[in-house]
């Protein structure tokens, strides 16, 4: 599982689990596409795991509002 960093012209900075990056052409990726999402390689297509990009969202957001409440 790899996260969209950020996009660089035509590329996308993607984070790897262990930390370490790669770049993937943009194109490869889903059209929809954004920083924060969580993708998969699976049958040689790139895909968005919606369900991974939320629950991580979502603990984002709670992390976050958790420091704002002290």
């Amino acid at each position: 599982m790899i996260c969209i960093d950020r996009f660089e012209g035509s590329f996308a900075v993607c984070e790897h689990e262990n930390g370490s990056f790669i770049t993937i052409p943009r194109f490869q990726l889903p059209q929809e596409a954004k920083e924060g999402d969580y993708i998969q390689y699976v049958n040689n297509t790139y895909i968005i795991n919606e369900e991974e990009t939320m629950s991580r969202s979502q603990r984002i957001k709670e992390k976050m509002n958790s420091l704002w409440e002290e």
